[in-house]
């Protein structure tokens, strides 16, 4: 049973598994069923469409700020060489499209 920040038990059990036969297609639908029934695939999805819809447009305008500048900066500023430090700044702000 999926849930957001829980636990999963560890599916021991192949005998699923091992139970598949037919060509290559029909083993990897079958896996995939499996891997979907385990992971609950369409609750984790309802929650992303019910919970997180909007997540791109936040993050975007997270990006597009000061807040996420500053962090860039910082984290040039802990990482590279003083050398080095301005020109990724440049990079990774072009590379992001962002100041």
């Amino acid at each position: 049973m999926w849930a957001p920040g829980g636990s999963r038990q560890l599916d021991l059990d192949t005998r699923a598994y091992f139970a598949v036969t037919g060509s290559y297609e029909e083993w990897l639908a079958a896996y995939r069923q499996l891997a979907d029934a385990y992971f609950e695939t369409d609750r984790y999805q309802d929650f992303c469409d019910s919970r997180l819809r909007h997540l791109d447009e936040i993050v975007l305008d997270w990006v597009a700020g000061p807040d996420f500048d500053r962090l860039l900066v910082d984290t040039v500023t802990a990482t590279y060489p003083a050398h080095e430090r301005d020109r990724f700044v440049e990079h990774f702000r072009g590379l992001l499209g962002c100041g």
